[in-house]
């Protein structure tokens, strides 16, 4: 365990999230520990000084102080990042590719320092300059706003609408998510039932603002662990609430769960992207993953799709997971290339504290194996003609690395590109779902979630409906 002294004990998380880019997973507590992290901050002439050290290892950062509002927290809080940042590099002799950077969302850095009024150029060398980011992930930093262009800016008077299902037929051991197993099914019709009436009162909500739809993502969870018939109940309700988005994404996800009369639901709804997620191609790992189908029924899955006409797939895969090498992870990666589905998601794994995985005591790869086959990720994915469109980062993920959407010019989905930049309005709808609504004059962005547990989401769906009133109209 590693004890940290300091005179700012409300940055105590920013600096252990630094800690831990060195160190991993390790403890960290005010209070106790047999390693000591120091930290002294203070002021002179203007001037922010943070010391820190460990072991012997001392480093001294100075920033120019800036007082007032949230401006100063957040300047001082970067300041107190770095200084940490450059200690643990000069300890380690470690440089983490992502510099000392730990937000999720690290493109919102290079949208900033474009509205300083940098050149393209100037943001990425400031991107390495001021957070230690490498030259790799910032050019894929580029790369993305680049993708994004003409997409990322909606209207004020447009929003996006996520429908959560929360349950899977078998849980991940990743799995972190706010869902169940299946089980007997009993709580199955309840939920649509509140679900419903959820979409309802919330269509109502946004037709008395003039309040239009951009996109539609219904996730989970796993929408098709519903059968044909509730699918369809679901969809009609939402479609008949809410018509008129650009794009309808259902997160088919477990190959299992997908069949011809779900499909025949979804083409009828007139579905525009599905996902049909692999995850892997092995048979040994998706065992072990508890992943309830085997590789042969993600190709027959796939091609029942196709068959069928759909066409925007999208397939998920996973790098780092239990007992894979790069041998088995290029296997997946070629088999994926193969089937060119329109759009490809590869995540890190992550191990999060109320997954399978960590209850088992499964340790993450090395950061050194988990960026080499991200890296062949994304080679061999620019080499087929897909080109990464958005990106997000994660607590507990191998390497500290990154999950990054791939898709083939024409193929980014609106609503991946919203929610991960938050530059657009999210109406979100069942157990678990998070409304985001943004205020942008404000720079700001406030949430109202609904509760996760099923069955209190079933009691309190009225509940939940007035907090989101109570969020847009305060």
């Amino acid at each position: 365990m590693i004890r940290l002294m300091t005179n700012l004990p409300e940055f105590f998380g920013d600096i252990s999230e630094v800690i831990r880019l060195f160190l991993g997973q390790v403890d960290i507590s005010l209070e106790e520990g047999e390693e000591i992290v120091r930290h002294v901050h203070s002021e002179e002439d203007g001037v922010w000084t943070e010391r820190f050290s460990m072991d012997g290892v001392q480093v001294c950062h100075t920033a120019q102080a800036v007082h007032g509002g949230l401006i100063e927290k957040r300047l001082l809080k970067r300041a107190v990042k770095t200084s940490c940042f450059l200690m643990m590099k000069e300890k380690t002799g470690m440089t983490p590719p992502w510099g000392s950077l730990t937000g999720i969302r690290p493109t919102r850095i290079l949208y900033e320092l474009l509205e300083e009024g940098l050149s393209e150029q100037e943001a990425m060398g400031a991107i390495h300059d001021r957070f230690y980011v490498s030259p790799d992930k910032a050019t894929l930093l580029r790369d993305i706003i680049h993708m994004q262009r003409g997409l990322i800016d909606a209207p004020a008077d447009e929003y996006d609408l996520y429908i959560g299902i929360p349950f899977c037929t078998t849980r991940c051991a990743y799995c972190s998510f706010a869902s169940g197993e299946l089980g007997s099914g009993s709580l199955v019709e309840p939920y649509i039932e509140a679900l419903i009436r959820e979409i309802r009162e919330s269509a109502n909500l946004m037709n008395e603002r003039g309040m239009k739809i951009r996109a539609a993502y219904m996730g989970g969870g796993t929408p098709t662990a519903l059968n044909a018939l509730q699918l369809d109940r679901v969809l009609s309700a939402a479609q008949e609430c809410f018509p008129g988005a650009r794009e309808w994404t259902v997160e088919a996800g477990r190959p299992d769960t997908i069949d011809r009369d779900k499909l025949t639901v979804m083409n009828e709804h007139e579905i525009t992207r599905i996902s049909v997620n692999p995850q892997t191609f092995s048979d040994e790992t998706l065992r072990i993953i508890g992943r309830a189908h085997t590789s042969k029924d993600t190709l027959e899955a796939y091609a029942l799709a196709r068959e069928m006409g759909f066409n925007h797939i999208n397939m998920d895969l996973i790098a780092a997971l239990p007992g894979e090498g790069m041998e088995q992870f290029e296997k997946t990666l070629r088999t994926t290339t193969d089937l060119r589905p329109e759009s490809v998601t590869v995540h890190t794994l992550a191990i999060k504290r109320s997954s399978k995985l960590h209850e088992q005591g499964y340790t993450q790869i090395g950061a050194e194996a988990a960026d080499e086959m991200v890296t062949f990720a994304r080679q061999t994915l620019t080499e087929a003609g897909y080109r990464p469109y958005y990106l997000y980062r994660q607590k507990y993920m191998a390497g500290n690395l990154e999950n990054v959407g791939y898709a083939l010019p024409g193929h980014a989905c609106l609503y991946n590109i919203d929610n991960m930049e938050e530059t657009t309005k999210i109406l979100a709808l069942g157990a678990g779902a998070i409304t985001k609504w943004l205020y942008p004059r404000e720079r700001r962005i406030e949430r109202a979630p609904n509760v996760r547990n099923i069955e209190q989401y079933i009691a309190r769906v009225s509940e939940m409906v007035e907090r989101k009133r109570a969020l847009i109209d305060g």
